[in-house]
């Protein structure tokens, strides 16, 4: 028995010796990993380099339950523990001996009737009868992510603990000591886990920690639910959903991906998000420390949602969901395929190959208009709300209203043709197309209120705020988009750099032919330009580093293997020249070329020569 002045502090202590059992453990597991040849080899569809240990899921299971029998022994639900403890053992036997994967669903049914049993069911009573098939599908679909998601190294063990941490304050904040105790060992353990998972990778946690940590915290997201005090099916969907924000969208992402390029959902592969990051230029610890940030800023959300109303937090939730949509669609533009799987994406992205699944077809074809209008919604929605609450509008009754305002707009939005532009190609002269259409929705809804007789409740300046509120949203949400696309063209990595020679129009359309188009491998760094006039300065981000004099300096300082004319006031006889003195260093020489005859548009032609 504690003494009374520390029960408060049971949680924390549970955090504690959870994690300092778990750093003592695990070197011992290490060792009888390496005794036992319970080593990891390099593979193809993995990403370490050097063979590793397994089984570090005996040390954070080992270090979870010392922690959970010392601090909340006497009020431990043996059915929901033995729910665990079966996860721990199936995927231990699993990575003795591969288990077959019926064998392992069946073991999560299982454990999920454990929980509905002991009262713990999706939607913590809300939604009824719906909230026990939803239970299966939260506890086998959450467990099963947090196993893919244990992909490279520590981000697995990271993301659970910072879940855990989040689900522990919520324990707390609700009076669900038991809850917060629960999760703070889990945090514990896995943290100290992490300490030797983190890159460079000591062990790794196998099927038995990641199977055990899906489930718990699949528990222990349902567990917050439960006597929360909300009367709202909105806030108990919420808060596991944005818990479990990173696992989803992980999984969400591989899943739809795989099925896109025609291959098998269980089949392994370096397309997981963390992946992703990675071919995009980023380290593997800092695309680990990115999907960190995103689960920390989802946690801290769950927070403010708890203490604050939901229909004050609405815009933000909206926000961040917007966010996190957008960054899994760049992300899924990632080359991580082989050629022929990625034309067959590519060609169902295009809706020119048909699809088994017609709703999957149905919005490969219209994926543009379903995220443009799915958007503005949102963005109309927040436009209304601070032009309301700037005019000091009451909006108890005006739900009405609201509705009309989306109507209006998207319908003036859609005849509009707004949502059949190609967003990363807009042009600064297509900004009057969204003012004029804004405009239009604008002037229509000041008629329907002026004859309703609600003109002088919302007034001209109330439109005016809601009008410019709407353009500024629209028009940043497009480029956005825009701006997102070029910062992941730019960081992907490439086999070759390029210095292009010609800070002009058609440098211009060659830098972002290289950039939007990734079978050429080649990633833009910099320009050169005879014009001393634009020396130091920056063209479609990239600085023009000097003069042609200066050549083989700039490529040097640069580590450019290639030099791409786009210039036509270059000719053969100095290309020949630069071709030669550039061969001395080993770099290659080429020239964009673009050609239109009279008879018949010839397609652009871009590579090396």
């Amino acid at each position: 028995m504690l003494p009374a002045v520390l029960l408060p502090f049971k949680p924390f202590l549970a955090f504690i010796v959870s994690f300092c059992a778990c750093v003592i453990i695990i070197p011992w597991v290490i060792k009888l990993a390496i005794y036992k040849n319970w080593i990891v080899a390099p593979r193809a569809d993995r990403w370490h380099k050097k063979p590793t240990a397994l089984m570090g899921g005996i040390g954070i299971f080992i270090s979870y339950s010392i922690a959970l029998f010392i601090f909340s022994f006497e009020n431990l639900s043996l059915m929901i523990y033995a729910g665990c403890l079966g996860m721990y053992l199936i995927g231990f036997f699993d990575d003795l001996k591969e288990v077959k994967p019926v064998v392992k669903l069946l073991c999560q049914l299982l454990c999920s009737f454990a929980l509905i049993y002991n009262g713990y069911y999706f939607g913590g009573g809300l939604l009824g009868w719906a909230g026990i098939p939803l239970t299966f599908i939260w506890v086998i679909g959450i467990t099963n992510a947090i196993n893919l998601l244990d992909n490279m190294d520590g981000l697995a063990a990271g993301i659970s603990t910072i879940v855990a941490i989040i689900t522990g304050i919520l324990g707390i904040l609700n009076n669900e000591v038991n809850i917060s105790i629960m999760a703070f060992a889990i945090a514990g353990s896995a943290l100290g886990f992490l300490v030797y998972n983190f890159k460079p990778a000591r062990i790794f946690m196998g099927d038995s920690g990641s199977l055990f940590l899906g489930f718990s915290l699949s528990f222990l997201s349902i567990a917050v639910q439960k006597n929360n005090g909300s009367s709202t099916a909105v806030f108990v969907l919420l808060i596991p959903i944005s818990l479990m924000a990173i696992p989803i969208m992980d999984i969400t992402l591989v899943t739809v991906k795989r099925l896109i390029a025609g291959r098998r959902i269980d089949q392994g592969g370096r397309d997981h998000t963390s992946h992703r990051l990675v071919a995009l230029g980023l380290s593997e610890k800092k695309a680990v420390l990115t999907l960190y940030l995103i689960s920390a800023i989802w946690g801290l959300l769950c927070v403010l949602i708890y203490k604050v109303k939901v229909n004050n937090l609405f815009l933000c939730i909206s926000l961040l969901a917007i966010f996190s949509t957008v960054f899994s669609v760049l992300l899924s533009n990632v080359r991580v395929y082989n050629d022929s799987e990625e034309r067959l994406t590519y060609l169902r992205l295009k809706g020119r190959k048909t699809s088994s699944k017609f709703s999957l077809r149905f919005f490969m074809l219209h994926k543009k208009l379903i995220v443009g209008i799915c958007t503005d919604i949102l963005l109309i929605y927040g436009s209304f709300l601070v032009a309301a609450n700037c005019m000091r509008i009451e909006l108890d009754d005006n739900y009405i209203v609201l509705g009309l305002f989306i109507c209006v707009k998207v319908s003036v939005f859609y005849f509009s043709n707004l949502y059949n532009r190609l967003v990363r190609y807009i042009a600064v002269i297509e900004l009057s197309g969204y003012f004029a259409a804004t405009s239009l929705a604008t002037i229509i809804l000041g008629g329907i209120l002026f004859f309703k007789g609600k003109i002088d409740e919302y007034s001209l300046y109330f439109l005016m705020v809601d009008f410019l509120l709407t353009l500024t949203g629209m028009l940043l949400s497009r480029f956005a988009y825009r701006w997102l696309k070029e910062i992941i063209d730019k960081s992907r990595q490439c086999q070759k750099k390029v210095i292009i020679y010609g800070a002009g129009d058609r440098g211009y359309l060659l830098v972002k032919e290289l950039l939007q188009n990734q079978n050429y491998e080649l990633k833009p760094i910099g320009w050169i330009d005879d014009d001393q006039s634009k020396h130091n300065m920056y063209l479609y981000g990239f600085k023009v580093h000097g003069g042609s004099d200066r050549l083989v300096e700039i490529c040097k300082a640069t580590g450019a293997e290639v030099v791409l004319i786009s210039a036509n006031s270059i000719d053969p006889d100095r290309e020949n020249y630069l071709r030669m003195i550039l061969a001395d260093e080993n770099i290659e020489l080429g020239r964009f070329a673009m050609d239109i005859c009279f008879n018949s548009v010839i397609p652009m032609r871009y590579g090396v020569s």
